[in-house]
């Protein structure tokens, strides 16, 4: 093959995701031959492209550097995953050193583990060069025991692998960093959806185009309560998607959170799949405890959007511990985990005996988190302003979103400052029309004082957690504060105080929960070859029941109920006669004031006792089977889809069982009714 001009050669400039020659070598030096090498990208050149090649690790040391020539083409079945087979025609003397090195290593004259990124197959001679296999249908390759830990976190989400003997966070190209903001936007001269730190910046100009914190509001009814009060927060459109749950209206379409979610869950899936150079296939996926049934299926439903098979929904607060606790060897500790994120609140009691976790008392808030903070410090920022200028300055929803953006910033520098300026040239106007900025220097007090009551609130739920099972601050063995808003010294202090002991801060509080989830994907790799590894037993964390006569629901299942879990309802039934009974989740002893789960549909043969089983799996899920009184198996349906109030009104109008008394209903936990009633 002759050597074109350079001018006519395709340059070539990959940023690579490792951070030194050896990580290259230990992740992807199966995947270079003397003859080329499979560059994994999804800008692919023809085959027969001349090209000139830099390749160049994230810190911009260059790597390897030459010329060549594509020579193959390699895709898969699913758009955007693809390579191409670069053959070497010429590489300068430290490509050449490095490739000398690489076929060393693999001959065996210094042993190199690569667990996670191991070849399908036996490395064909140069310069027959084929791209690493592709994941088909039924293939077993090693690539499918990597399974990805995904934190789909509210303001920020991650995810991390198990390689060399520790879970590893993931580096996303499109960030340069770990983490990727949670934010979807629609731009519509382009016509096309921005995910990320892309999105977070069209945002800025654009906040009516840009959907975040869906985490909130995923697995919602659209037409609940708690939908309603947040209308208000929210500068997008909230539309119901096809089953009735809150969706966001983008570009004129409107897409379920489980649609919005799915497209970060991709861009985790493509950073994972480019740094492995394999397809990934399986993940675990964490959220808050106090998420419910319908909400859990939601992040089902995403990840499979995704193309990706959830093999578990892990509680985010255990998946810290497993971080903490895992390789250790505790000797029974029993530890409390705070996990105040973007977004949701979470508290939970576990006990760890080596890599044995069990979990004791779960609770938690899916509307407290930083981005409380934020909006708590903005509008005290704002309120600063004479009436003229802040009536003018709320008018814009720019204007406040790009206030709020500076209060989270400011906020942020008070975890380690007493004072952080603000300033904002054009806010606003003064009354003569002319432009005015917005300057304020915020003292720590000053933001400790305008949140306190959200301290406060996070402080009263974990007690909660405790007394529900008993314990008291001394029956702890440790305490770990994680979420970037646990940062905050104010929510340490009040932590402390109420602990009376100081909490740990030898965890990495933003990174835990991805980092537990990987662990817990590859113990569950290590079970399926028929080895020991991590067991993790979960509660129910919060209860579930019917809806009774009056209005009340009657408890099947209560919260801390250990998980998988199985209880019989006995429904008094007449002979081929629809029955219908309406489903909910959580804390209120009365039925329409917890999250609506779905109705039950079935016929019996016979009058009698219909026996209705309610099962939760191991991460929360129900399930719902019947007998008949002739102890047959009943076929029945489960419609999860919202119910108009017409058709809700009825089924707890017609409720088969019999109501209990108003005064009863009523006295039923009623301290954890006032504490987790506002997230139902």
């Amino acid at each position: 093959m002759s050597t074109p001009p350079p001018d006519k050669r395709v340059p070539l400039r990959i940023r690579l995701p490792f951070a030194t020659e050896d990580e290259f070598i230990e992740k992807y030096g199966q995947h270079v031959a003397r003859g080329g090498i499979f560059i994994a990208t999804k800008s692919t050149k023809p085959e027969g492209t001349a090209v000139s090649f830099d390749l160049i690790l994230t810190d911009g040391t260059k790597l390897m550097r030459g010329e060549g020539s594509v020579q193959k083409l390699s895709t898969d079945e699913q758009p955007g995953r693809s390579g191409m087979l670069v053959r070497f025609e010429r590489v300068d003397a430290r490509t050449k050193a490095l490739i000398d090195r690489i076929i060393a290593l693999r001959a065996g004259v210094t042993k190199l583990e690569a667990p996670v990124i191991a070849p399908s197959a036996p490395e064909p001679p140069a310069p027959k060069l084929s791209p690493p296999a592709t994941l088909k249908k039924g293939a077993k390759l090693l690539a499918d025991d990597v399974v990805l830990g995904i934190d789909l976190g509210t303001t920020t989400c991650r995810a991390a692998i198990f390689v060399d003997g520790a879970a590893r966070l993931i580096t996303i190209p499109s960030e340069r960093g770990v983490a990727m903001p949670s934010i979807i936007a629609y731009d519509p001269a382009r016509a096309k959806l921005l995910i990320g730190s892309a999105a977070k910046q069209y945002r800025v100009d654009h906040p009516e185009s840009a959907v975040s914190g869906f985490k909130r509001l995923m697995g919602h009814r659209a037409r609940s309560k708690k939908i309603k009060e947040l209308r208000q927060r929210f500068y997008f459109t909230l539309e119901p998607d096809p089953e009735g749950d809150v969706g966001a209206e983008l570009g004129g379409r409107v897409y379920s959170m489980a649609e919005l979610a799915a497209e970060l869950l991709r861009e985790l899936k493509n950073a994972a799949q480019e740094t492995l150079g394999r397809e990934l296939s399986r993940c675990v996926m964490c959220v808050p405890a106090w998420y419910n049934d319908h909400q859990r299926s939601a992040v089902l439903t995403a990840a499979r959007l995704a193309g990706l098979e959830a093999l578990r929904v892990l509680n985010e607060p255990s998946a810290v511990a497993l971080a903490f606790g895992f390789g250790r060897g505790l000797a029974r500790k029993r530890v409390l985990v705070y996990d105040l994120g973007g977004g949701t609140f979470d508290a939970s009691v576990v006990e760890i005996t080596g890599d044995d976790l069990e979990v004791v008392s779960t609770g938690g808030d899916n509307f407290l988190g930083g981005l409380d903070f934020d909006e708590r410090l903005a509008d005290a920022i704002i309120s600063t302003l004479p009436p003229g200028p802040k009536e003018r300055l709320i008018a814009s929803r720019m204007i406040v979103e790009r206030v709020r953006g500076a209060a989270e910033v400011a906020k942020i520098s008070l975890s380690d400052r007493t004072e952080s300026p603000v300033r904002l040239p054009f806010a606003t106007t003064d009354d003569a029309g002319q432009p005015m900025a917005l300057r304020v220097d915020v003292e720590r007090s000053f933001l400790e004082h305008a949140t306190k009551d959200l301290v406060d609130r996070t402080a009263e739920v974990t007690q909660v957690v405790l007394e529900t099972a008993n314990l008291s601050p001394q029956s702890l063995d440790e305490v770990l504060m994680v979420g970037g808003q646990s940062r905050a010294p104010a929510v340490r202090r009040r932590l402390n105080a109420m602990l009376g002991r100081e909490a740990r801060s030898d965890v990495d509080p933003q990174g835990a929960v991805a980092l537990g989830a990987a662990l817990l994907g590859h113990a569950m790799v290590m079970r399926e070859r028929g080895k020991q590894g991590v067991s993790l037993s979960e509660v129910l964390s919060a209860p579930i029941g019917v809806a009774v006569k009056g209005g009340a629901m009657r408890r099947v299942l209560e919260r801390n109920t250990r998980l998988p879990a199985e209880k019989t309802l006995q429904v008094p039934v007449q002979a081929n006669v629809p029955v219908s009974i309406a489903v909910f989740q959580g804390s209120s002893a009365r039925a329409d004031e917890n999250d609506y789960l779905g109705a039950i549909t079935a016929v019996a043969d016979r009058a009698g006792d219909l026996s209705l089983r309610f099962s939760v799996t191991a991460d929360g899920r129900l399930t719902l089977s019947a007998t008949t009184p002739t102890g047959k198996n009943v076929e029945m349906t489960f419609a999860t889809t919202e119910a108009s109030d017409e058709v809700q009104a009825k089924l707890l109008a017609e409720a088969p069982l019999p109501g209990e008394e108003d005064v009863k209903a009523k006295g039923l936990l009623t301290g954890i009714k006032r504490l987790f009633g506002r997230s139902s």
